[in-house]
């Protein structure tokens, strides 16, 4: 097998890209016509085309058994691309209730124990040999990372968190992520055993092994990917909150009883 040839014939059918589209339509549809724009219908489209990468395309058959770095690529657009773009993407009329602590700290929680949670080496291994704890492990990280994310980008301002209680948040959790990452890159392979001895359903192994990836450098690159570009999102969080409270600081501030 060839690299084009993987790119080509390694797609799928998932089931969540399905209900994915069909969630986006609806949340599209349920914005009043006068309100709808090419930013929100933007937002959900690049959504849907992040959730086709991490699920139906080669990234998604490479991180079924075959690669460490392709299960943790796929991982973080789940968990960290997908859930605020869609989230960028609803209607801003929709009534939530305003953040407390004690909720943040859930979502907080939610959103870190996503990525520890499935790296445990039981619950990994387990999810590359069997497709339902795979798809519980998908439809999970969806659900979390939205969680996550919500007390950041609620449709409604007054949802969410003041912009220095979101910074602390969003820099905390990057903080736990970036633990994770460096315990993986410099651990022995053991985080998840199954990718020492994949099987090899596509024909694709002596494909990868010919691009280096031996075992030890693909939980290297994983531990890297979870360690640098997840900061990267944070950091981009944190840099458009600033950017909203210098450019908008009253549309960040709770509304407040007359």
């Amino acid at each position: 097998m060839t690299t084009t040839e993987l790119l080509l014939t390694a797609w799928r059918f998932d089931p969540i890209v399905v209900l994915g589209c069909a969630a986006a339509l609806g949340a599209y549809a349920s914005v009043p016509t006068g309100r709808r724009t090419a930013s929100r219908a933007g937002y959900l489209t690049a959504a849907f085309v992040v959730l086709v990468v991490a699920l139906a395309s080669p990234v998604g058959a490479l991180a079924d058994g075959y690669l460490f770095s392709a299960h943790m690529l796929q991982h973080l657009l789940l968990l960290l691309v997908v859930p605020p773009l869609a989230l960028m993407g609803l209607n801003r009329e929709i009534d939530l209730p305003v953040q407390n602590p004690r909720r943040a700290f859930g979502a907080w929680l939610a959103g870190v124990s996503a990525m520890w949670l499935w790296h445990a080496p039981s619950l990994c291994n387990a999810a590359t040999r069997s497709s339902a704890v795979h798809l519980v492990q998908e439809v999970s990280l969806l659900v979390m990372g939205t969680w996550f994310f919500w007390p950041i980008l609620a449709p409604k301002t007054e949802s969410r968190l003041p912009p220095f209680a979101a910074i602390a948040y969003l820099f905390t959790a990057c903080t736990a992520c970036t633990v994770l990452g460096i315990a993986v890159t410099f651990s022995p392979v053991e985080i998840c055993t199954s990718y020492l001895f994949p099987s090899d359903r596509l024909g694709a192994m002596s494909l990868l092994y010919g691009w280096g990836l031996t075992p030890q450098r693909d939980q290297q690159i994983g531990g890297l990917l979870m360690w640098l570009p997840a900061c990267l999102v944070y950091g981009a969080g944190i840099l458009g909150i600033l950017a909203r409270w210098y450019r908008e600081p009253e549309d960040l501030a709770p509304e407040r009883a007359p």
